[in-house]
């Protein structure tokens, strides 16, 4: 991998602005490493080299290398993770080493790297972009310190109005939402059912649950979900897909399979690679917990089914009876509901499918926030 700052070193000379990544995962454990996949290999790259550093080997890494990006695997602790000073103090300067041998201008990632990012800013005087993709902890905006960040991503506007709240200068933050390949995630419905045809050959219709298995995607609650629908007398077959991140969470799911005769209807498919093809074989998916697969669902004409506490008007994915359905009121049982009623009628299912494609194509295109990020990296680099 030292090849990397020799091809850094020759890019360097036609003038590129060097972009540096800090990764949270060296694999796309979840829709954020997926997302930096689509900014880092879609950059102009006559105008912008990105390096990434990854915490570990897995295949993000791999993709970057095939790529030709230069790639590092490089462990830093998580910030707040991590009690010993001394600790952080090596991290520091392992990282603030290599962006000055690297000749980095730019420093992009996730808020829980922006102590480090804010290390680099100083040695180097350079800026840095903070990534902040989901709802933060009291006083996590502090401990990071995103009030010092050159420039703030927020994937969303109720983000962005919780980091105004917690004292992030607004005239700093920019929304550019999360977003899709629509080329290939795309409506397949001619093509064979992979899920039919690997898991349910008699099966109905299909309800996928996205995220990998831990307790914050709320996997639990959604079997509880599946056998109030399957107590209703609904014909259905469920899919949890999804890597398992806790064992222990996985085994407490088996256990309550098994307690209420779900296994017949209930799939744990694991990891699966193609996922385009997935959620194209879907009916329509149902999530606890939000995130970029909903994006990804609708680009292939799949309805959402959204769990959420916002109120509906505020959100900019999923559109309450247009491209899906959106429960606000906590209850599980007004989810319930809503999955009988996309069971219960097709037509309105292929109605929110071909609206909810026509919505990424218009706002969640992926070249779209390639370039809105490139204009924030221009802007920077030209101080």
């Amino acid at each position: 991998m030292i090849n990397g700052l020799f091809l850094l070193w020759i890019t360097k000379r036609m003038g590129e602005i060097s972009i540096l990544y800090l990764t949270l995962y060296g694999a796309r454990v979840g829709g954020g490493e997926v997302q930096y996949e689509y900014l880092i290999k879609g950059l102009d790259r006559k105008r912008f080299c990105p390096i990434v550093i990854c915490p570990s080997k897995g295949d993000l890494v791999e993709s970057f290398l095939s790529e030709g990006i230069p790639t590092h695997v490089l462990k830093l602790p998580r910030w707040l993770h991590v009690q010993s000073v001394l600790t952080k103090r090596i991290a520091v300067k392992k990282i603030v080493q290599f962006a000055k041998k690297a000749g980095i201008d730019l420093i992009h990632s996730d808020h829980r790297m922006n102590p480090y990012m804010l290390a680099v800013s100083r040695a180097l005087s350079i800026p840095n972009i903070v990534h902040v993709r989901s709802q933060m902890r009291e006083n996590h905006a502090k401990c990071y310190s995103l009030k010092q960040a050159s420039s703030v991503v927020s994937i969303g506007y109720r983000y962005r109005d919780a980091l105004i709240q917690d004292g992030v200068p607004e005239e700093k933050i920019e929304v550019i939402f999360d977003a899709v390949d629509t080329r290939k995630f795309r409506p397949k419905k001619s093509r064979t059912n992979i899920l039919v045809q690997e898991y349910a050959p008699r099966a109905k219709v299909l309800v996928g649950f996205v995220g990998r298995i831990e307790l914050a995607k709320r996997q639990f609650d959604f079997l509880k979900i599946v056998k109030d629908i399957l107590a209703s007398g609904r014909e259905a077959h469920f899919f949890v897909i999804g890597d398992i991140y806790s064992k222990q969470y996985y085994y407490k799911l088996k256990a309550f399979c098994n307690q209420n005769g779900l296994n017949s209807y209930v799939t744990f498919t694991g990891r699966m690679g193609d996922m385009p093809n997935v959620l194209a074989s879907l009916d329509f998916l149902l999530t606890l917990s939000g995130g970029s697969v909903m994006i990804e669902a609708m680009s292939c004409g799949i309805p959402v089914i959204f769990l959420t506490s916002t109120d509906p008007s505020k959100l900019h994915i999923v559109q309450h009876n247009e491209t899906g359905i959106v429960v606000s009121d906590k209850s599980l049982s007004s989810v319930t509901e809503a999955v009988i009623d996309l069971i219960d009628n097709p037509n309105l299912r292929d109605a929110f499918g071909i609206a909810g494609r026509q919505r990424v194509e218009a706002h969640f295109d992926v070249t779209q926030m390639v370039q809105k990020i490139e204009g924030i990296y221009q802007k920077l680099g030209n101080r």
